[in-house]
């Protein structure tokens, strides 16, 4: 819905026409499945809007694992949206930064109710990205 043509990033993007930078906090990196073409529309919109760099954060990679028939798919898009570095950065969010977003952004999350500390493997994966 972000980034479809007529869709809320170019509603948001006429009516301001001084954007320079978009960040996306998702759960999941955006993919490139049939019914969803996310990494599509990104480029669509990125066409359209030259001028803008964009910045998503995610969680998690979107069906990427082999047991995902769309896996191949999704990898390679994720790379192609990659490519446009710098004006495009994909990266997995950092350690406490989900904490942070859960507890500051999102309605009815209390910090003593949730706690998920991240393991050291995602830790170091997490600088190696």
């Amino acid at each position: 819905m972000l980034f479809e043509v007529g869709g809320y990033l170019d509603a948001v993007t006429d009516a301001y026409g001084n954007i320079g930078c978009i960040i996306l906090y998702s759960n999941y990196s955006p993919c490139n499945e049939a019914y969803h073409c996310c990494i599509s529309k990104i480029y669509n919109f990125l066409l359209k809007y030259q001028e803008i760099i964009l910045r998503i954060y995610f969680s998690q990679l979107y069906h990427t694992e082999d047991c995902f028939p769309t896996a191949a798919w999704n990898c390679r898009a994720l790379w192609s949206l990659s490519s446009l570095w710098p004006r495009v950065t994909l990266q997995r969010l950092p350690g406490g930064a989900w904490h942070y977003l859960l507890c500051n952004f999102v309605h009815g999350i209390l910090g003593s109710t949730f706690y998920h500390p991240t393991p050291s493997s995602r830790t170091l994966a997490d600088g190696q990205n």
